[in-house]
């Protein structure tokens, strides 16, 4: 062999061992950032002390990564890259969107058990910083984001999950719902692991997101339907809408609006004397107020509609409270606790009296609601610029999803089992 040669394999040879000891070095960095910010948060965390925990120099970090911050970052990147793989090879080989979300909500319960310092660094100081929303970071969370909305809309072209729901605000309601079982389980340490709570997670989502077998719609539900159509249809087109327009929107023959209405003009004059019935309706309810699941979808509304009232105060108590851990270990953790038990309250009534799903897990319940909370505020905050409109649509649609889940009405587990 020449020398040249030789001398070309002593370098590649170099390069190789050089690429190798600067992954390792950088490993080592982001596993110790990790437990040392993990032990006392971030803002308590110094460079130079994950530096010495190393064993390099401080300006070495510096070589790797802009700063604390980017550090943060970097080890959220690192770790969804790792649930991204984990991911893939849980859902391979599986048939059918029900079955991949069980398998979805599993793995993320399973994966936050496991690792415990990733998902507290998430959930506890990233997603209340700002700069978080900028990163490859969250762009590889919201590339995981995507696979859940591709599950969902799967279940619905296949006509397992209902296509009449947000299934954005779904997401939102899951995705809360698997961060509030790392917190339980994380920082207050209710439960010792989350993924024991799959199944009693899943039900809540099952009463939510999937088409009830049985018979054909009533003919209330029939009759709402076309006047909802009706709604749409005269909304754009104005008295040049048609039956036909109307019936294919509403999902139904032609023949079958004639069954309810006698002709286009009682079929208009009859949305809004609909529509008064059901606020008349409404306000008795306000004044008498005995049935649970009103009771909850009342709590639910109330709670959404107070913080949007106020955003100066929505801000302080996701970005400085709620997503802070020594909050959980404060006084003001107490007055939350008492606050929840007034939801779990009315949850255990409906359940007593039978309105509710004897098999509802009431704890379950409180982190789902808590989880939609929290996810839908900060995407209106950090990411999307609805109109006041669209978030009060969103705070009674999220109110009727979260009340659909404590309702059992009719056997469905099985079916997709």
């Amino acid at each position: 062999m020449s020398d040249q040669n030789q001398r070309k394999r002593r370098e590649n040879k170099s390069r190789k061992k050089a690429r190798v000891n600067t992954s390792s070095t950088r490993d080592s960095i982001l596993d110790s950032a990790s437990k040392i910010m993990n032990r006392k948060g971030f803002a308590d965390s110094s460079i130079s002390e994950i530096a010495q925990d190393v064993g390099i120099k401080e300006p070495v970090i510096y070589q790797y990564f802009k700063g604390k911050e980017d550090l943060l970052f970097s080890i959220v990147e690192n770790e969804m890259e790792k649930y991204h793989a984990f991911l893939r090879d849980q859902l391979q080989g599986i048939r059918g969107a029900y079955n991949k979300l069980r398998k979805l909500v599993w793995s993320h319960l399973r994966f936050n058990d496991v690792n415990r310092e990733y998902i507290t660094l998430v959930i506890l100081e990233c997603r209340s910083n700002a700069n978080f929303y900028q990163t490859d970071a969250y762009r590889s969370i919201r590339r995981y984001a995507g696979i859940l909305r591709s599950i969902l809309d799967e279940g619905a072209k296949e006509g397992v999950f209902r296509s009449d729901i947000n299934l954005a605000l779904v997401r939102d309601i899951i995705f809360g719902l698997v961060d509030f079982q790392a917190i339980t389980c994380l920082i207050s340490e209710e439960i010792k692991d989350a993924a024991p709570d799959h199944e009693d997670c899943m039900r809540l989502l099952e009463r939510i997101l999937l088409v009830r077998p049985g018979p054909d719609i009533t003919t209330k539900e029939k009759r709402h339907r076309i006047l909802q159509a009706g709604v749409e249809a005269f909304a754009e087109k104005g008295s040049n809408a048609t039956i036909s327009e109307i019936a294919k929107q509403a999902g139904v023959a032609d023949g079958t609006v004639y069954e309810y209405f006698k002709n286009k003009e009682e079929l208009l004059f009859s949305i809004p004397e609909e529509r008064f019935k059901e606020h008349l309706s409404q306000l008795e309810e306000d004044f008498s107020f005995t049935d649970p699941l009103r009771k909850v979808h009342h709590f639910i509304g109330c709670h959404f509609h107070l913080y949007l009232t106020d955003r100066d105060f929505l801000r302080v108590f996701l970005m400085i409270t709620l997503l802070n851990r020594r909050f959980y270990s404060s006084k003001a953790y107490e007055g939350l606790g008492q606050y929840m038990r007034v939801l779990e309250t009315l949850v255990r009534e409906g359940i007593d009296d039978g309105t509710f799903a004897s098999d509802c897990n009431v704890r379950v319940f409180r982190n789902m609601f808590l989880g939609a909370f929290t996810h839908m505020m900060l995407r209106w905050i950090f990411i999307n610029k609805e109109t006041a409109v669209n978030k009060f649509e969103e705070i009674n649609e999220v109110s009727d999803l979260l009340a659909d889940s404590l309702v059992d009405k009719g056997t469905i587990s099985s079916v997709y089992r």
